[in-house]
């Protein structure tokens, strides 16, 4: 049963234990890198491997759950002998369709788990390419993945499981199709992604890790679009670019979209940190290891997974305006 927690035991001193360091911008999109204050370490998490690390190293399979398949399912079976962490919006190509998942979900070592995932490909169900899945090394789009993150909020309220409304996903990825005159047969987030790569690479070549780095702040065009946090710097290391690459590729769209709000929600990111440390928390038990916490405040909507220590926080404005394509053609 989810139970609320105060913000102190959650969120505000993971936040205060980081730092803000210079920010780091290329062409509409910023990041503020956050490292842990001199002198002060965040409370410990357990040792995991990325999930496209894992999958590389043969540790990690994820396949349908059943030879009929799931939509909103997939099996993880870890086989090493450290955690797997998929993350939330890290998408996953092959069997029978393209998905991402739900929330942020620590797999344990030699076992099994079914996770909640969205179908990013509505137009396949069938096996093109080998048994299972394989990596895509891309997280979806920060401004898909902040309404999902209020859907799966509103999901769990209820006492459901992680469901993101796979309707409102398709959706938003038919919109960005459109937006971007992509070609693809199966409406898939890939094909978006892919007419996006060229540029969405450049940004995301302008980013690299720092020392002891364990997250950052993003803006697009001046306004905050969100905050990743890592509770291991190894694997903030080793999931930058992916991440990086779901700001940019909206960063990317912010250049065809012009007509966006005014002002923004946040135009700095300290006042955002504060914000999102005092939200407040709700929290239940998570699929796999740890505790799936999901964040209600003024002007903020999110998700972490706990462990511990903090293993993935996810923070966006609530009611961003940026890059809401609708049927709007580019006007660059």
């Amino acid at each position: 049963m989810a139970h609320v927690l105060p913000p102190t035991a959650s969120l505000f001193d993971w936040l205060d234990a980081l730092e803000l360091g210079e920010p780091q911008t290329a062409r509409a999109l910023a990041l503020w890198p956050l490292r842990a204050r001199q002198g002060v370490a965040p409370p410990p998490c357990p040792a995991h491997l990325p999930l496209a690390e894992a999958l590389a190293r043969g540790l990690v399979q994820v396949d349908e759950v059943s030879e009929g398949g799931s939509v909103p399912h997939v099996r993880v079976r870890n086989a090493g002998d450290t955690a797997v962490l998929f993350l939330f919006g890290e998408e996953i190509r092959g069997a029978k369709q393209n998905r991402v998942a739900n929330a942020s979900f620590l797999v344990a070592p030699h076992s099994s788990v079914v996770l909640d995932v969205s179908c990013v490909e509505a137009g396949r169900w069938h096996r093109p390419r080998g048994a299972g899945f394989e990596a895509a090394e891309a997280i979806l789009s920060s401004s898909l993945r902040r309404k999902m993150a209020q859907k799966v909020a509103a999901a769990r309220a209820r006492g459901k499981h992680f469901d993101a409304d796979q309707a409102e996903v398709w959706s938003g990825i038919d919109e960005r199709i459109l937006l971007a005159r992509a070609s693809s047969p199966t409406s898939a987030y890939a094909d978006y992604r892919g007419s996006r790569a060229g540029d969405v690479e450049a940004l995301r070549a302008a980013f690299r890790p720092l020392a002891g780095q364990l997250g950052f702040v993003a803006a697009i065009d001046g306004e905050i679009a969100g905050l990743e946090v890592l509770g291991r710097p190894e694997v903030l290391a080793a999931t930058l670019p992916a991440l990086v690459r779901g700001y940019a590729i909206d960063a990317v769209d912010a250049e065809f979209v012009r007509a966006r709000g005014e002002g923004g929600v946040f135009l700095e990111p300290a006042p955002f940190l504060a914000a999102v440390a005092r939200a407040s928390v709700r929290g239940g038990p998570s699929l796999g290891l740890g505790e799936d916490l999901r964040l209600d405040g003024a002007g903020v909507v999110g998700c972490a997974l706990a462990c511990g220590g903090l293993v993935h926080l996810s923070a966006f404005p609530e009611g961003s305006t940026l890059v809401e394509p609708g049927p709007t053609e580019p006007t660059l």
